[in-house]
């Protein structure tokens, strides 16, 4: 699924276990690990039944501070689904942001000017054999200015039709500016640009890929 090196400390290593895309082959996995050695060794530190997990973000001011977006199984409801958060190096996990038992998140990105910002990207999707459903109306961009104690969606300016897969990636040049790769019904999605924090959205282009594999940006 990922794998985040601690920025403080690179024999600290987190790795969410599970891919993080929504094809009929993904491998599920048992929730997060964490190695203090460099990865020579592992423990499960929990969150054991999100079966995959999309993004590992740690805090640089306090690494015992750790954000996890839970994507959630692919091919059932519930399980461990949303934002979680941890203050004590993964001994203890709170659910920071939850929508619903068929909406997971993919994507948790921090400011790096002021790690109690956070944007998290929501994915509404569910897989049966016979087919695939990626999207609706709880798919979304979140955000948090206070460590993930509440969170408001910001969409002003995004499409108006239901949304499935984002991306999101904060520039580090200039983090003011944030982009997002956007599915969405309708052929409305593509990438699309804030310059004020997430307030307000510009679309950029038409581009964007099947959020069955990889919605990526950087």
């Amino acid at each position: 699924g990922c794998v985040t090196i601690d920025p403080t400390n690179s024999n600290v290593v987190w790795v969410g276990s599970g891919e993080n895309n929504n094809q009929r082959s993904a491998s599920y996995g048992d929730g997060v690990y964490k190695s203090e050695d460099g990865g020579k060794s592992w423990k499960n530190v929990g969150l054991k039944n999100s079966e995959h997990i999309g993004m590992i973000t740690v805090d640089p001011k306090n690494p015992n501070t750790v954000y996890v977006a839970a994507y959630g199984p692919l091919w059932s409801a519930g399980g461990d689904r949303g934002v979680y958060k941890t203050t004590d190096g993964g001994n203890t996990w709170k659910a920071v942001l939850t929508v619903s038992e068929y909406t997971g998140f993919n994507e948790v990105r921090m400011d790096p000017r002021d790690s109690k910002v956070l944007y998290a990207t929501a994915h509404q999707r569910m897989r049966h054999v016979f087919t695939y459903i990626s999207g609706g109306p709880e798919s979304a961009i979140y955000k948090s200015t206070d460590g993930g104690e509440t969170w408001n969606k910001i969409h002003n300016g995004l499409p108006k039709v239901d949304l499935g897969r984002i991306g999101i990636a904060i520039s580090p040049v200039n983090p003011d500016y944030l982009f997002a790769i956007v599915e969405a019904a309708d052929k409305k999605g593509g990438v699309y640009r804030s310059t004020d924090r997430g307030a307000s959205w510009e679309k950029q282009c038409d581009n964007s890929t099947s959020g069955n594999y990889y919605q990526e940006i950087y």
